[in-house]
Formats: structure tokens, sequence, C-alpha cells
């Protein structure tokens, strides 16, 4: 079982306006033994997105994810899947 993250972002401030973009590499080989078969996992991901803060109490944040997963076990011997994916979220902080 091996991986791990890195993450890269920055804040940018305009008066009460603040704009973080960000980037994330994620990398994970190995099992989950809390499953089913103990799934063997392999995970490359890359995230691109940014933060936008136009008042203290609003956050909106786009982000595009592009994945390639593998999950196997004895029930699926080769179950790879790519793909990729905007999200868009909008907070409200109180």
């Amino acid at each position: 079982m091996y991986g791990g993250y890195a993450l890269a972002s920055y804040r940018l401030k305009f008066g009460e306006q603040a704009l973080i973009p960000f980037t994330r590499y994620q990398y994970y080989h190995g099992g989950k033994k809390q499953e089913l078969d103990a799934r063997k996992h392999r995970v490359n991901e890359l995230e691109i997105g940014t933060e936008w803060q136009p008042i203290k109490n609003f956050e909106l944040v786009a982000m595009y994810t592009i994945s390639d997963r593998t999950f196997e076990d004895g029930a699926l011997m080769q179950n790879r899947q790519k793909g990729r994916l905007l999200r868009l979220q909008f907070q409200l902080n109180f």
C-alpha cells in the first residue's frame, strides 16, 4: 500500500474578495481491507479549480477532475474506470 497527494494553492485578495486557485494530484495503490474480498485499488487523479469568496459568508467553488481508477477483486478482475467531472459548489457560511 502506497500513495499520496500534492496540493498547490495561492490566495489572492481584492479588497473584501478572495480568489484561491488550486491544483491537486493524488495517487494511491493498494487494498482496502474493510471492503469485500479486500479489493485492490489504484487511483490516479488530477483536480484543477478555483474558489471565489466575494463576501465573507459566501463561497463559490468550480473544480475539474480528471480521474483514472481501478477497483479489482475476485468478482471483477478488470474494472478500470476513466472519466472527467466538473463540480460546482455554492456555500453559505454563518
